[in-house]
């Protein structure tokens, strides 16, 4: 009878555990809005752009190519406007500029707002009409545009 006793107590032990490590493993989702990306150069007139964000499906990003970050860089690429899908994946494929070419080193700048382009009202509703709900000053990738408006910016290295 005490080995029963004892098995069943190590064996509620041992869920519990489990339990415990299946429910904080749960709760670790991003506590805040966030764009990674990744992209590769696949030659002077094509860059291939793919990401993932916990923004809401159907939100519109802006996508950029420029020689450098900074002031006095140049935009090289034909701005791209990915959604990002209700799997939380986007993709893009970047073209350059006419007379113009990529080359190895360049970044692009992935950037969401809820202000421009003009987003769903379903997107507006969760982020907020100024970007209210993108976390700043917490957020690592929030910046202040015009005014109190809030944006997300990732900038990619193309290798």
């Amino acid at each position: 009878m005490s080995r029963f006793i004892l098995s069943l107590v190590v064996t509620l032990a041992i869920a519990a555990t489990l339990s415990s490590e299946s429910h904080s493993r749960r709760n670790l989702g991003a506590p805040t809005y966030y764009i990674a990306a990744n992209a590769e150069y696949r030659d002077s007139h094509e860059i291939w752009l793919r990401g993932a964000s916990n923004l809401p499906a159907g939100a519109v990003l802006v996508v950029d190519v420029q020689n450098y970050v900074g002031e006095g860089s140049q935009t090289l690429g034909v701005r791209a406007q990915p959604r990002v899908g209700k799997d939380g994946f986007f993709e893009a494929t970047l073209t350059p500029e006419p007379k113009m070419e990529f080359k190895h080193n360049v970044v692009c700048l992935v950037s969401f707002s809820p202000y421009y382009p003009d987003q769903e009202a379903a997107v507006e509703a969760k982020v907020g009409t100024h970007g209210e709900q993108l976390g700043f000053p917490k957020n690592p990738q929030a910046i202040i545009g015009s005014g109190d408006r809030v944006s997300l910016m990732a900038a990619v290295h193309v290798e």
